[in-house]
Formats: C-alpha cells, structure tokens, sequence
C-alpha cells in the first residue's frame, strides 16, 4: 500500500524493529531491538545498523539500551512501522511487568516520530481496506521482499516468535554459545532486512530516491 506524505525534511534519520516471543508484552519477551540511522541521499549501504540481543544484556536493560540509544543518535526524526502501537508499546509495557521505570525517548514525539503503519492504518479504516504488512508497502512500490531463511522455511513475526526467538532464550539457557552465535546470524539478517525496508517505504512515501543493499536478497542459514 502507498502512502503519499510531505517531506518532513529530515536529514538523519533512524528507524528501529524489535523482535519478541509474542506480540502480547504479558506473554511474550523481548530477545533483539535493531537500530538503523542512515544519512539523506547516501546509497542504501552506507546506513549503520545496530542490533543489541539479550546475553550482553538482560531484558530490562535490553530495552532501556535500546531506547536511550535513539536519543544517543542526534537523528532529526525516526520512522518505524507499527512503532507507536507494538514496538514502543511493547517495550513499555515489558518494563512495567519487570518493575522497571518506563523509558520514553525524547525523539518519540508527534512531529519527529513517522510511523509508516499508523498512516495507512487510519486510511484502511476509512476505506475498509486491509491493514496493510511491511512487505506489501514495499512490492506496492516495486521493491523486492528480502527474505531469511532458517532451516528450510523463511523467517516471518508468527515463526519468529513460536520458534526462532525461544531457540535462541533455550540456548542462551543452555550456555550453548556455538547455538547462540548461530541463530544469532539469523536474527541479525531478519533485523536488518526490516530495517533497511522501513527506510525504503519511508523514502519512497515522500518521493526521494533511496538504493536498497538488501532489499531482493535471500540468505538461508
């Protein structure tokens, strides 16, 4: 789906993806937060990525990391999809259940936070439309799904949270750290390729030329 919005004029912006056992904060965790910032008008390759998973931290402090790191960035504004309702909500609501102070940063406000679903979401609801996933924003502009692929099937939110993300905790459990940096590979390229999409769709909602890395790419694992 295609969404049509002014420039907001940023010059650096941000984009972040978390990855988690269930979309619901009381039933699930948090295992990964990813970070992009890419400056305007570089090549799609030029954008840095940061992925903090838990082993160098524990959840809480996984969570506070990751979002004092948005404001770490000296961004103009960050885009997200589904940011507002799941990521940061989540987030909140994780650091709730393990009694820890809520973090809100200082760039998560109305006219420096674009969230790419939220738009589109208002507008479906309007029309009567279906909501609309990340990977359809992306194909409505001609750009290609990237894909992971782990043991045989490709990775989406539903296996990640049933199956990949709970690996990855049992072998965090299990100090099995040949596992760890195993499936941690897999989640590293699953972030990457969300964030890089985010970009895309963002870049593309407001008519400025971005060159995707990964975007069309495949990797199996």
């Amino acid at each position: 789906m295609r969404y049509d919005r002014d420039d907001p004029g940023f010059e650096r912006v941000a984009t972040f993806d978390i990855e988690t056992t269930h979309y619901k904060a009381s039933e699930g965790e948090t295992v990964s937060i990813g970070i992009g910032v890419h400056e305007r008008g570089a090549p799609g390759e030029d954008a840095a990525y940061e992925r903090y998973h838990r082993e160098e931290y524990d959840e809480a402090q996984l969570i506070e990391r990751g979002l004092k790191r948005l404001d770490e960035l000296g961004v103009d504004g960050v885009v997200s999809f589904n940011g507002n309702d799941f990521d940061l909500g989540f987030l909140r609501d994780r650091l709730n259940l393990l009694n820890r102070a809520t973090a809100i940063p200082e760039i998560d406000a109305l006219e420096t936070h674009i969230d790419l679903f939220a738009d589109r979401k208002a507008v479906c609801n309007r029309t009567g439309q279906k909501w609309p996933k990340l990977e359809e924003c992306l194909l409505s502009y001609g750009l290609d799904e990237p894909e992971t692929r782990w043991n045989g099937s490709p990775v989406t939110n539903v296996r990640f949270g049933e199956e990949l993300g709970p690996a990855y905790l049992q072998a965090l459990s299990n100090a099995n750290h040949d596992r760890i940096e195993q499936l941690r590979a897999v989640i590293d390229h699953y972030l990457v390729t969300d964030l890089e999409a985010n970009l895309a769709v963002f870049y593309a909602d407001i008519g400025y030329p971005f060159e995707p890395a990964h975007l069309g790419t495949s990797r199996s694992f």
